[in-house]
């Protein structure tokens, strides 16, 4: 490993004041009431005497790329660090404020997301200022506790616990970076109190036990979850998660070389057919019955997604009118190489075959991270199509979509992520 390798951490917290509208479900229906436990940003900068990169973690459900990239300059402003060195994830709690659009399930405050992009910047700059000689190490671990595929309960899974270990010079740790694939989704629609779910356990427990500040990144979670939800399920997925990592961390092979790269391209992912004008008008119609006809029967749930659909209609009729409907959507996909090791950033809710194919490209370690530089939302598999189901039927609308993602958007992230990781084998 080079000599001069160096590495610099810092975290700041990012829990937003009680009142704050949630986000991640259109069930919940009231804003923050309070605090379950403290949602924090974690930053960490690598420097290998020619080039830094930054990666961030970020307890949120997501941020858009309007906000990814304004970030990015603002960082490139206050450390010199160009935006492509940067990698801005969140872990995709769905019990954390609401950062960015999602049609009916909640308003962003732009106090709190202007105050948010300040915490970011400050906290790479600080992990620069930070910067110590530090050597890095890799591990795998496995879990399923807790966990399935939520679509089809027995299809694929990854179980891999993927662990970055970065150790100071004398041997004690500075930071853990933990890789794994379950939707944060151990809190339901009920709970109204903010919360990092079970990522932010993992991390507590992996920075009570090392010292180290813990980077939580989740992978490629479209159709894997919690097998139940509740505090319980928490507990269990994260206990599960945090005993694997630190049950890794001593044996985390040491990386041979550290060579510091990074590699981007933005994809125009295709949509399916996209619906017409007069499609839209006939939709939107019978939400409006659907709204009515649920508040004729005092149902507020199939009231709410009812109207968030009135919405979305509205608002595909104002790209017609504006001329403004695209038939794609970009999709940045980036890589960090360190050494050996690739970090893919895909943004979105990848289904996790996809994932595993990403991995299955190159013989040497690859976490791949969702919610990375963007989220455009659910990007399945191929052969979930013909299945249908919320992830191909509708979530795309909550994120603005006149239609859902074509089948070969998937596989186009997996060909492009593939020849970015076999670069710098």
């Amino acid at each position: 490993m080079p000599p001069n390798l160096r590495a610099g951490v810092a975290q700041g917290t990012i829990t937003p004041p009680p009142g704050l509208d949630l986000t991640g479900y259109i069930a919940r229906q009231n804003p923050a009431t309070g605090v379950r436990d403290p949602l924090y940003a974690r930053s960490l900068v690598l420097d290998d005497g020619r080039r830094q990169i930054a990666l961030v973690s970020c307890d949120l459900l997501s941020v858009d790329r309007e906000f990814v990239d304004d970030t990015r300059r603002r960082i490139t402003l206050a450390t010199g660090l160009p935006g492509l060195q940067v990698m801005l994830a969140t872990t995709h709690t769905h019990a954390g404020p609401a950062t960015f659009f999602l049609q009916g399930c909640g308003d962003p405050d732009p106090a709190y997301v202007e105050d948010l992009q300040t915490r970011i910047v400050a906290l790479v700059r600080q992990a620069q200022s930070a910067l110590q000689p530090a050597t890095l190490a890799v591990g795998e671990g496995s879990s399923v506790t807790g966990v399935h595929n939520r679509r089809t309960p027995g299809d694929v899974m990854d179980p891999a616990v993927e662990v970055l270990r970065v150790d100071r010079v004398d041997g004690t740790p500075l930071a853990v970076v933990v890789n794994y694939a379950c939707h944060p989704t151990a809190l339901s629609a009920d709970n109204t109190r903010v919360s990092a779910d079970y990522p932010g356990y993992v991390c507590a427990q992996v920075e009570a036990a090392t010292g180290a500040v813990c980077l939580f990144l989740t992978g490629a979670i479209g159709d894997v979850g919690p097998v139940a939800r509740g505090d319980a399920v928490l507990t269990q997925i994260g206990q599960a998660v945090a005993d694997e990592t630190l049950r890794v961390l001593p044996g985390c092979t040491p990386l041979a070389g550290a060579r510091l790269d990074t590699e981007g391209e933005i994809l125009a992912l295709p949509l399916a057919d996209l619906p017409s004008r007069d499609q839209i008008l006939d939709l939107r119609a019978g939400y409006q019955q659907q709204a009515l006809g649920a508040e004729g029967r005092h149902d507020p749930l199939q009231a709410r997604i009812a109207r968030a659909m009135v919405g979305w209609s509205e608002r595909i009729l104002d790209m017609y009118r504006e001329r403004t409907l695209q038939a794609t959507v970009p999709a940045e996909i980036l890589t960090l190489h360190v050494g050996e090791l690739t970090i893919v950033g895909v943004p979105g809710e990848l289904f996790v075959e996809l994932g595993l194919q990403i991995k299955a490209a190159a013989p040497a370690p690859v976490m791949v991270v969702g919610f990375a530089n963007d989220s455009i939302g659910y990007i399945p598999a191929r052969r979930a199509y013909p299945q249908g189901g919320y992830e191909i039927d509708d979530a795309y609308k909550y994120y603005g979509y006149p239609a859902v993602l074509a089948p070969e958007a998937g596989e186009m992230i997996v060909a492009n992520a593939a020849r970015l990781v076999q670069s710098k084998q």
